[in-house]
This record gives C-alpha cells, sequence and structure tokens, in this order.
C-alpha cells in the first residue's frame, strides 16, 4: 500500500469546507458531525478490510450530509448535494447499505463472465461508496491492493454504466481539485461549478455539464 499523508487531506478537506462556510452555507450546514469511533470499526470488520485512512479521516470529521425532506424529483436538489452530479457525502448508514448494493451488482458480473478479473465491475466489493447522488449512481474509493488504491471512481450503475469514471487518485486529491474548481471557477473535468439561490435566500453549490 502506498503511503498517505492524513496533514494533506486535512489540509485539502479544510479548503473546501471553508469555501462552503463562506460562499455555501447551507451545504456547510448539512454537514454530521463526527461519526462513532465504534461504528467506524464496526464498519471496517463487516468490509473485512480497514478503510483508506482518508476515508476514514473523512468519517471522523463528519458522518456524511443529511438529507432533508424533499418532493421526488424536485429540483434544485436540497442543500448538501454539493458534489458533481448532485452527489452529497455518505454516512455510515448510506455506505453499508450501498457496499451491499455494490458486492451484489459485482457478483453478478462475475456470474455473467463478461468482465476480466482485474476489472472495477468484478472488484465492487473492494469498493467503498463515499458519496451518492439522486439516481442511480455512487461515488466510491477503490479499496483494491495496487496502484489504484484509494482512487476515486464515479459509476452510474443505474444507467449501465459499469466502466467507472476516475475522478481523482484519492479523496485529498478529489477535494484539492474541487477546492480549486470552486475558488476559480474552472471546471472539474466537464463540471463547472455555480451557486443557485433557494426562495430562503440560501445558496448552494451546483455542477452544470459543460457542452
Amino acid at each position: 500500500m502506498k503511503q498517505v499523508d492524513i496533514t494533506a487531506f486535512d489540509h485539502e478537506w479544510a479548503r473546501f469546507e471553508s469555501w462552503l462556510s463562506a460562499h455555501s452555507p447551507a451545504d456547510r450546514a448539512a454537514l454530521r458531525g463526527p461519526a462513532d469511533p465504534e461504528r467506524i470499526a464496526g464498519l471496517e470488520s463487516r468490509l473485512g478490510f480497514a478503510l483508506h485512512p482518508e476515508m476514514r479521516r473523512l468519517l471522523e470529521l463528519h458522518d456524511g450530509a443529511a438529507l432533508p425532506v424533499a418532493e421526488p424529483g424536485s429540483f434544485p436538489l436540497p442543500a448538501g448535494a454539493f458534489l458533481p452530479l448532485g452527489h452529497r457525502l455518505s454516512g455510515l448508514d448510506d455506505i453499508v447499505i450501498m457496499h451491499d448494493i455494490l458486492v451484489d451488482v459485482g457478483e453478478n458480473n462475475i456470474e455473467a463472465d463478461l468482465w476480466e478479473d482485474e476489472a472495477l465491475a468484478v472488484n465492487l466489493h473492494l469498493c467503498v461508496p463515499i458519496a451518492l447522488p439522486n439516481d442511480g449512481g455512487v461515488a466510491f474509493v477503490d479499496h483494491r491492493p495496487g496502484p489504484s488504491y484509494g482512487h476515486v471512481y464515479e459509476m452510474g450503475i443505474g444507467s449501465g454504466d459499469l466502466d467507472g469514471t476516475l475522478w481523482a487518485t484519492g479523496p485529498a486529491a478529489l477535494f484539492r481539485v474541487l477546492a480549486d474548481s470552486l475558488e476559480t471557477g474552472s471546471p472539474f473535468l466537464y463540471y463547472r461549478p455555480s451557486t443557485y439561490e433557494h426562495e430562503s435566500g440560501r445558496h448552494c453549490v451546483q455542477w452544470e455539464i459543460e457542452t
């Protein structure tokens, strides 16, 4: 396993969270408090492997982002969906539920015998959800030993996308490029950040797909 510098993660997350606090306080307020350490350990026991140190650190800071009650299909999305494609950070409960789904999808792909052994699609049991949108997608941290360890991918499972899109080489790298994008207005991949104003006057982040 490659060495992980938690101080680098703390720095990049602080940049990202500070931007939310200054420009999108409703999104910042959606972040939950720290996850219980015993429950983090219980998740690792359930997974059968240790969490990537940066993902564990994120849970130690915030147990995901709360999901306010909203009408199905409502837009704009409620506060807290501040990542590209409307993803919101997953808490422990969401991680357990979505990981079970990933395991089932991976097993189905193994049975279908359409993928090579090293493909993401047959190794989803070694991928841990970090964020979920309000559709059938998922962003996850790859925990496979080797060069892809820690990489963050987004996979549109509901749309049949099982190749995945690489978002970053790790959680720290993800929040670094997202903070850069928010601070400069430059795109992240093909998503450009902006803010929208609710009727309440609160501002939230949205990422628009560039055409």
